[in-house]
C-alpha cells in the first residue's frame, strides 16, 4: 500500500503489539516477550530486509522493547487519530531519530530512519515510529484496527487499496463471523411469516377504514362502471369508444339508405 519498508515495518510493528497477553479468536493467549529468547524468536520471525539486530538483545533490551511495545499499542488503541494525546507519545518515540536517503533493493533511492543509537530497541524504535508517521501524515490511522472478531483483541494493519480488512489472522475469526451472521439470517426467516401464515392472520372482514384508503378493496358501481365507460381515462379505452361510436354511425346511415330506397319505390308505385 505504501513503500514495502513502511508496509512490512507496520506489520512487524501489530505483530509486536500482539505478543501481549490478550484474547487471540476466543483463546487466552499469554504474553510472548517475557525472555531473551522469545524477544530473539520474534526477531528471527521478520522479514530479512528489517534490519533489527538480534545479535545485541538481553535482558535491558528485552526491557525497552517492551517498553516500546505499550507505547505503540497504546497508539494504535487511539486510532483513527483525532487527539494530540497519542501525537505526542509519537514524538517522543521519534526523539533522537534522524533520516537520511539510501539507495534501496530495487536500486532506486528511499528514506531510511536513522536510529538515535544501533541498540536493539532504539533501532526498533527508529523503524516503527518512522512507520506510523507516514500514516498520521497521510490520514490513513483508520488502518490501525483491532480485529471485528467476537473475543477477539488482535491489533491488525489494514494495507488494502479498499480498506476492508476485518479480522486477524489468529484461529479463525473471519470464518466464526459468517456462521454467526449466516445463523441470524436464518433465526430471522425462520421467524418471518410465511404467506400462507399472513394470510390466515389477515381479517376476514376488513375495516370500513380499510376499504376507503385501499381503492383495490372498493367495487365501482353500476353508475360508476357506466360513467367509466362513457368518459375513459385509458388510451385502449379512448380507442374501444370511439370504434363504438363509429360503427354505431355507420349502422345509423345504413339504416338511413334503406328506409330512403323505401320511401323512394312507394313514391313510384303511386
Amino acid at each position: 500500500m505504501f513503500d514495502v519498508d513502511t508496509d512490512r515495518t507496520l506489520v512487524a510493528a501489530a505483530d509486536l503489539v500482539n505478543t501481549t497477553a490478550g484474547l487471540r479468536s476466543a483463546t487466552h493467549s499469554p504474553d510472548q516477550l517475557t525472555t531473551v529468547a522469545q524477544l530473539k524468536e520474534y526477531l528471527n520471525q521478520r522479514d530479512g530486509d528489517i534490519r533489527w539486530p538480534s545479535s545485541n538483545a538481553d535482558r535491558a533490551q528485552l526491557s525497552r522493547v517492551v517498553d516500546l511495545r505499550d507505547k505503540v499499542k497504546e497508539i494504535w488503541g487511539a486510532a483513527p487519530i483525532e487527539t494530540e494525546a497519542p501525537v505526542e507519545l509519537l514524538n517522543q518515540l521519534l526523539s533522537g531519530v534522524g533520516l537520511k536517503v539510501s539507495r534501496s533493493s530495487d536500486g532506486g533511492h528511499r528514506a531510511e530512519p536513522v536510529p538515535a543509537s544501533p541498540d536493539l530497541a532504539d533501532v526498533m524504535t527508529a523503524s516503527i515510529a518512522t512507520a506510523i508517521q507516514h500514516l498520521v501524515v497521510r490520514d490513513e490511522t483508520a488502518r490501525m484496527r483491532t480485529c471485528k472478531g467476537e473475543s477477539c483483541d488482535a491489533i491488525i494493519i489494514d494495507l488494502t487499496r479498499n480498506r476492508s480488512r476485518l479480522f486477524c489472522d489468529f484461529g479463525n475469526c473471519a470464518n466464526r463471523a459468517h456462521v454467526r451472521a449466516y445463523r441470524a439470517r436464518q433465526a430471522a426467516h425462520r421467524k418471518a411469516p410465511s404467506p400462507h401464515q399472513a394470510k390466515a392472520t389477515r381479517p376476514a372482514h376488513p375495516a370500513e377504514s380499510d376499504l376507503a384508503t385501499d381503492p383495490r378493496l372498493v367495487k365501482p358501481s353500476a353508475a360508476e362502471k357506466a360513467a367509466q365507460i362513457q368518459e375513459p381515462t385509458s388510451q385502449s379505452a379512448t380507442a374501444a369508444k370511439e370504434f363504438r361510436e363509429r360503427m354505431r354511425d355507420e349502422l345509423m346511415e345504413k339504416r338511413n339508405k334503406k328506409s330512403g330506397k323505401k320511401s323512394k319505390k312507394g313514391k313510384k308505385k303511386k
